[in-house]
């Protein structure tokens, strides 16, 4: 595949790098990999660029490399108070639509010319051993927000074995919707298809994922999701009135990223002969953290059935995304569980510091494991983490 944009990819990055294997990857796909990989680093940058027809950066962005949230593939870094490795902040209404002014996504940087749309930070707030993100928002530059729209802090999740995730059949995830439900979404052609990835379940494909990012985080405009002028609202006259094309990022590099992410190392599978694993399947977790198979039959070690389940209260932030209402969440892989907290916490927000506050979130369709995992003795408890922190 990489023959036909060698050339458009040479002018990013010399050929000696396209040569080269990326780190941490499965060490298959050769050039379309190593391209990918170069692009996944690439810091993007205003118009003219690269990119088509000069299209580029902005005018209004979080970002300007995917590899500054999902620094290496990981997981982005949660912070004491800072916005910076890999946290946003995400906006909304409960009717799953986004602020009539400044979207669905604070955007804290802006292009010479332009006013970015707030300055944000946050610190935590602790009350019965758990924290929550109180989050400020400060120079407001296009109008407060409406009285309805929520606020909410939003971790890069951890990129490895996202391939894996994409090869499950879709009717595999259906044969579990026992007690969670399939995040049906409209694509960008209409047609109704599954969402299993991001926080919500908003993507059905890591192309889409990686459009997705395009437009919120670069303000760089994709076939997936068109305009110039990124995730700017009609209420953002001057941001919407920038010239250029509506598809700015190629097919060609999009795909080339999204190889590049396929070809990622899963995280090592924890080992299902420990006796935590036992512990595991003891506490009901597999309800909803389940092992499915890929097209082959094989086990994809991610814990997670992909499906949208009511946490309760204490994780709605009322901000419903796709298919998901406010309360309701996408099953997160338990396969990184050891890296995450390495990097700051868990959840989407990276607000649980270990896996017993993580639970301690877990209302709704999760109580009933949340008491039968509080209920455990001190040796099944210690098992039970030994086993997700893969030790």
């Amino acid at each position: 595949m990489v023959s036909r944009f060698l050339t458009v990819v040479f002018v990013i990055v010399p050929i000696a790098v396209l040569a080269a294997a990326p780190p941490l990857s499965r060490g298959v796909g050769g050039l379309d990999a190593a391209a990918g990989w170069a692009l996944f680093r690439r810091p993007w940058i205003s118009s003219p660029s690269s990119l088509v027809a000069g299209g580029g950066l902005g005018p209004l962005y979080n970002s300007r490399a995917c590899d500054s949230c999902h620094a290496g593939g990981g997981p982005g870094r949660v912070a004491t108070d800072a916005m910076d490795g890999g946290l946003v902040v995400r906006i909304g209404r409960a009717d799953a639509t986004g602020d009539p002014v400044y979207g669905t996504q604070i955007q804290t940087q802006a292009l010479s010319g332009f006013e970015p749309e707030a300055d944000a930070s946050f610190h935590w707030q602790e009350a019965n051993g758990l924290r929550t993100a109180d989050i400020v928002l400060t120079n407001l530059n296009y109008g407060p927000l409406a009285s309805d729209t929520h606020k909410a802090l939003r971790r890069a999740p951890s990129l490895f074995g996202i391939g894996e995730l994409e090869s499950i059949p879709e009717k595999e995830i259906l044969a579990h919707t026992g007690r969670g439900r399939p995040a049906w979404i409209n694509d960008a052609n209409g047609k109704h298809v599954l969402g299993r990835f991001d926080w919500k379940a908003t993507q059905p494909a890591i192309t889409t994922q990686v459009a997705s990012a395009f437009q919120h985080d670069f303000g760089i405009g994709t076939s997936d999701f068109p305009g110039a002028y990124g995730e700017c609202t009609q209420a953002e006259t001057k941001c919407r009135s920038v010239g250029g094309p509506d598809v700015e990022l190629p097919d060609q590099f999009r795909d080339l990223i999204a190889f590049y992410l396929r070809t990622l190392y899963s995280p090592d599978a924890q080992n299902e002969t420990a006796p935590g694993f036992a512990v595991f399947r003891k506490s009901g977790c597999m309800a909803c953290h389940a092992a499915l198979n890929d097209a082959q039959g094989r086990p994809v070690h991610a814990y997670t059935d992909l499906l949208l389940h009511d946490m309760g209260p204490g994780l709605d932030d009322g901000i419903a995304e796709g298919a998901a209402h406010s309360s309701e969440w996408r099953t997160a892989p338990l396969w990184d569980v050891s890296r995450s907290l390495s990097q700051g916490g868990l959840l989407h927000d990276g607000r649980a510091r270990t896996i017993d506050e993580a639970v301690a979130w877990h209302g709704g369709e999760a109580s009933q494991a949340r008491s039968a995992f509080n209920a455990l003795s001190s040796k099944d408890h210690k098992m039970l983490d030994d086993f997700l922190l893969g030790r």
